[in-house]
């Protein structure tokens, strides 16, 4: 029997490859795929970005945000959506933001990435995430259905939410192969001179945020560069967010600034260029739930130096070298390392990592 979902789909507006993996709009449009005979509808609250194409049966709405105002975010929740819903008799809700309107009696889904919110450590705006701390709780309770993207995000949640044990799913990770894939020589060599001036380089894919601990990595590649004075540069994958202002501050003063190379706006097919043509991916991030650089990094067959966390080692188990957060001595030390010891290297990516990603997402049922 044909359906209509509803799907808040605000969050897509600022889903892109380096900053979150692109992860929510890849798997609600392979729902969208995986279950022609629904129709859904996509609820935006402004523009709808140019590069999103979705299935035929996806209609875009756009329920214009009144303003900028906690309570303005609140209203297009709790009364914008449920009035559109009804207009459309919705026979279901998904929510990409972790959120759901709590007036709404439609069974309801939500995709969670990650509870970094709780440590004020979050993707989303400020204001997005003190809601959302706030009524994390009340959303667990009312939803059908939650949605997690990595063993350990479920492992996180039930130990914050153990009634949720019967309704949480947790999807395996997906990474495009066609994309994402060891280079050959000459293609990681044009690489190079198109991203990083032909030197090599380490990579810190994310967006520009303090979640993402990009100081501590600024610091590290200091003392590497005293160390062993290389032409080595730090490639930052990622966009500006406005938690990141200082970050951009400090990269304006840094000592080795003219070796940092920040890339903006990347597509996924550049970012897949960009993984493929680094001598090794660091990843400094410790809350999120879905550590997809690595994954990325690993179909590239490029080694990975994390932070420890236990999302990282589910996803590269002892594929990866590991620093403690505390220390960033640890971390300039690896990076050291790593750069020096070509065998190193090699050992590491001989190793086979612990999870396969998927070439692409199958979204499951989400309760429909």
């Amino acid at each position: 029997m044909s359906m209509q979902i509803a799907v808040n789909a605000t969050c897509l507006r600022r889903d892109l490859p380096a900053d979150t993996g692109q992860v929510a709009t890849e798997i609600i449009s392979a729902l969208c795929r995986q279950q022609p005979e629904h129709r859904f509808t996509f609820y935006f609250d402004g523009e709808v970005p140019a590069q999103l194409n979705f299935p035929a049966n996806v209609t875009t709405v756009v329920l214009p945000l009144k303003g900028n105002k906690a309570w303005h975010h609140y209203w297009w929740l709790e009364w914008q959506l449920p009035r559109a819903m009804k207009a459309i008799k919705a026979d279901h809700y998904i929510g990409l933001d972790s959120a759901l309107p709590l007036r709404s009696k439609v069974p309801a889904t939500i995709l969670l990435r990650d509870l970094s919110f709780l440590k004020d450590a979050g993707l989303q705006p400020a204001q997005e995430q003190a809601s959302l701390k706030k009524k994390i709780t009340r959303y667990l309770d009312r939803a059908q259905q939650i949605v997690v993207l990595s063993d350990t995000a479920k492992a996180e949640l039930l130990r914050y939410a153990p009634g949720a044990r019967n309704k949480v799913s947790a999807l395996k990770a997906a990474v495009d192969s066609s994309l994402f894939r060891p280079l050959e020589w000459d293609d990681r060599e044009a690489a190079k001179k198109a991203w990083s001036g032909g030197v090599e380089y380490f990579l810190v894919t994310g967006s520009i945020h303090p979640r993402n601990n990009i100081m501590p990595v600024f610091k590290a590649f200091s003392a590497l560069k005293k160390r062993q004075r290389t032409n080595l540069k730090l490639v930052l994958a990622g966009n500006l967010t406005a938690a990141g202002a200082d970050i951009v501050q400090a990269l304006e003063s840094f000592k080795f600034r003219h070796d940092v190379v920040w890339l903006q706006d990347l597509t996924i097919a550049q970012l897949a260029e960009v993984t493929g043509a680094a001598y090794a991916l660091v990843y400094p991030a410790r809350f999120d739930g879905l550590p997809l650089p690595i994954y990325m990094a690993q179909r590239c067959k490029v080694p990975v130096i994390a932070l420890e966390s236990e999302a990282a080692r589910e996803a590269a188990g002892d594929t990866a070298l590991y620093t403690d957060p505390a220390n960033v001595d640890d971390l300039a030390e690896k990076m050291s390392l790593l750069y020096k010891d070509e065998q190193l290297r090699s050992r590491l990516l001989a190793k086979e990592p612990p999870v396969i990603p998927a070439n692409g997402w199958d979204a499951g049922n989400w309760g429909i």
